[in-house]
């Protein structure tokens, strides 16, 4: 957590908005990040990065620092605001199909690896849910095992054992330089 989130929250608790504003800006970024790679479609991920950030402001006054960071509070609001977008959906899409969306063309244009971003995205798109949600938030959100644990509900050692896994298995699969391109595939 920032070292000073903890004044800025106090000070959303007491109505203060212009507070509240910025620990959007801090947070922004890395909320829409991990929202546009459940859904894949920017203009409903910025609807529901919209949304997440509403109910965090609505809720603030509920956060308590003792069960866990700022940061983690915020992707659990935004996490459960994909899971109700995809609970309203009239339609029957699965949640788990939208990781599938052109993912490797998404990537194939931005480098020459072009064969090996497909294996990569290939074995991605084999992994569980759980895993990759795990990988967004491990190398592309850059979070700690406990901050994740926190997101998601898991143990740290589970979360941990879990990348650790699928870490182990992407390296084994396509090479260490795998990993180095896993870690590029951000926007």
């Amino acid at each position: 957590m920032e070292n000073n989130d903890i004044i800025y929250i106090e000070r959303c608790k007491e109505g203060d908005g212009e507070a509240f504003a910025v620990l959007y800006d801090r947070y922004i970024d890395k909320i829409y990040r991990f929202v546009y790679y459940k859904v894949f479609e920017k203009e409903t991920a910025e609807d529901i990065v919209s949304e997440a950030f509403s109910k965090a402001f609505e809720h603030i006054v509920g956060y308590d620092e003792t069960k866990g960071s700022f940061s983690s509070w915020l992707y659990r609001i935004a996490r459960n605001a994909v899971i109700d977008h995809y609970r309203g959906k009239k339609e029957t899409a699965n949640i788990e199909d939208i990781f599938e969306l052109s993912y490797s063309e998404r990537f194939s244009e931005k480098l020459d690896a072009k064969e090996v971003f497909k294996k990569i995205s290939e074995h991605l798109e084999s992994l569980s849910p759980k895993q990759r949600e795990i990988i967004i938030l491990r190398v592309w959100e850059d979070l700690s095992y406990k901050e994740i644990a926190e997101i998601t509900g898991a143990s740290e050692g589970s979360v941990k054992m879990a990348f650790l896994r699928a870490i182990k298995d992407i390296r084994e699969k396509f090479g260490p330089l795998a990993l180095a391109l896993l870690a590029l595939m951000r926007p």
